[in-house]
Protein backbone atom coordinates (compact mmCIF):
# COMPACT_ATOMS: atom_id res chain seq x y z
CA UNK A 1 0.00 0.00 0.00
CA UNK A 2 2.78 2.53 0.80
CA UNK A 3 4.29 2.07 -2.92
CA UNK A 4 0.93 2.95 -4.26
CA UNK A 5 0.97 6.73 -2.48
CA UNK A 6 5.08 7.01 -3.57
CA UNK A 7 5.40 9.48 -6.65
CA UNK A 8 8.95 8.22 -8.28
CA UNK A 9 9.14 11.80 -10.37
CA UNK A 10 12.60 12.09 -13.03
CA UNK A 11 11.90 14.26 -15.71
CA UNK A 12 14.31 14.86 -18.15
CA UNK A 13 15.19 18.58 -19.32
CA UNK A 14 15.80 18.52 -23.01
CA UNK A 15 17.42 21.39 -24.45
CA UNK A 16 19.28 22.52 -27.62
CA UNK A 17 22.87 23.75 -27.05
CA UNK A 18 25.35 25.64 -29.23
CA UNK A 19 28.73 24.09 -28.32
CA UNK A 20 29.75 20.79 -26.30
CA UNK A 21 30.92 22.95 -23.82
CA UNK A 22 27.36 24.24 -23.02
CA UNK A 23 25.64 21.51 -19.99
CA UNK A 24 22.53 21.06 -18.13
CA UNK A 25 22.86 18.71 -15.31
CA UNK A 26 19.65 17.64 -12.96
CA UNK A 27 20.60 18.44 -9.39
CA UNK A 28 19.03 14.94 -8.49
CA UNK A 29 18.57 12.33 -10.94
CA UNK A 30 16.24 10.52 -8.63
CA UNK A 31 13.74 12.13 -6.63
CA UNK A 32 10.78 10.35 -4.39
CA UNK A 33 7.76 12.48 -3.07
CA UNK A 34 4.82 11.37 -1.55
CA UNK A 35 1.27 11.63 -3.14
CA UNK A 36 -0.40 15.11 -2.38
CA UNK A 37 2.60 16.99 -2.14
CA UNK A 38 4.79 19.32 -3.86
CA UNK A 39 7.67 18.76 -5.96
CA UNK A 40 10.52 20.56 -6.97
CA UNK A 41 12.90 19.16 -9.64
CA UNK A 42 16.35 21.34 -10.46
CA UNK A 43 18.45 21.45 -13.29
CA UNK A 44 21.34 23.89 -13.37
CA UNK A 45 22.34 25.21 -16.60
CA UNK A 46 25.63 26.81 -18.17
CA UNK A 47 24.10 27.50 -21.98
CA UNK A 48 23.28 30.53 -23.69
CA UNK A 49 20.10 30.20 -25.03
CA UNK A 50 16.39 32.23 -25.31
CA UNK A 51 13.89 29.19 -23.92
CA UNK A 52 14.90 26.01 -20.85
CA UNK A 53 12.11 23.72 -21.90
CA UNK A 54 11.02 20.94 -19.29
CA UNK A 55 9.74 17.64 -20.84
CA UNK A 56 8.27 14.57 -19.55
CA UNK A 57 8.96 11.03 -20.41
CA UNK A 58 7.19 7.49 -19.82
CA UNK A 59 8.98 4.25 -20.18
CA UNK A 60 8.73 3.01 -23.53
CA UNK A 61 7.41 6.70 -25.27
CA UNK A 62 8.50 9.72 -26.47
CA UNK A 63 9.64 12.98 -24.53
CA UNK A 64 6.42 15.41 -24.10
CA UNK A 65 6.35 18.63 -23.70
CA UNK A 66 5.37 20.60 -20.64
CA UNK A 67 6.41 23.78 -21.25
CA UNK A 68 9.47 26.35 -21.33
CA UNK A 69 10.68 29.21 -19.54
CA UNK A 70 12.25 32.29 -21.24
CA UNK A 71 15.78 33.34 -20.23
CA UNK A 72 15.27 37.05 -20.93
CA UNK A 73 15.12 39.97 -18.74
CA UNK A 74 11.37 39.47 -17.90
CA UNK A 75 11.43 35.29 -17.82
CA UNK A 76 7.85 34.28 -18.86
CA UNK A 77 6.87 30.44 -18.96
CA UNK A 78 4.52 29.12 -22.10
CA UNK A 79 2.80 25.94 -21.12
CA UNK A 80 2.30 22.99 -23.62
CA UNK A 81 -0.97 22.87 -25.83
CA UNK A 82 -2.39 21.06 -23.08
CA UNK A 83 -1.29 22.63 -20.42
CA UNK A 84 -0.32 21.12 -16.69
CA UNK A 85 -2.24 23.28 -14.37
CA UNK A 86 0.04 22.08 -11.67
CA UNK A 87 3.59 22.75 -12.96
CA UNK A 88 5.15 25.92 -12.38
CA UNK A 89 8.76 27.10 -13.51
CA UNK A 90 11.42 29.40 -12.69
CA UNK A 91 14.74 30.55 -13.08
CA UNK A 92 16.97 31.48 -10.31
CA UNK A 93 18.47 35.29 -9.69
CA UNK A 94 21.97 33.86 -11.22
CA UNK A 95 20.34 32.29 -14.27
CA UNK A 96 22.25 29.29 -13.52
CA UNK A 97 19.85 27.29 -12.22
CA UNK A 98 16.21 26.42 -14.05
CA UNK A 99 13.66 24.71 -11.25
CA UNK A 100 10.12 22.92 -11.85
CA UNK A 101 7.37 22.45 -8.83
CA UNK A 102 4.48 19.86 -9.10
CA UNK A 103 2.09 20.32 -6.91
CA UNK A 104 0.03 17.87 -5.44
CA UNK A 105 1.93 15.31 -6.93
CA UNK A 106 0.08 12.49 -8.37
CA UNK A 107 1.44 9.00 -9.26
CA UNK A 108 0.82 9.73 -13.25
CA UNK A 109 3.96 12.61 -12.57
CA UNK A 110 6.11 9.68 -12.44
CA UNK A 111 8.62 9.25 -15.46
CA UNK A 112 11.73 8.29 -16.89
Amino acid sequence: ILNQNIVKTVLISLLVASSLEDSITPTSPVEYFMEGSTVNLSCNYNVKADNLHWYRQYMGSAPAFLLLITDTSSPTVVNAILPYPRLTAKLNKERTRVDLEISSAEVADSAL
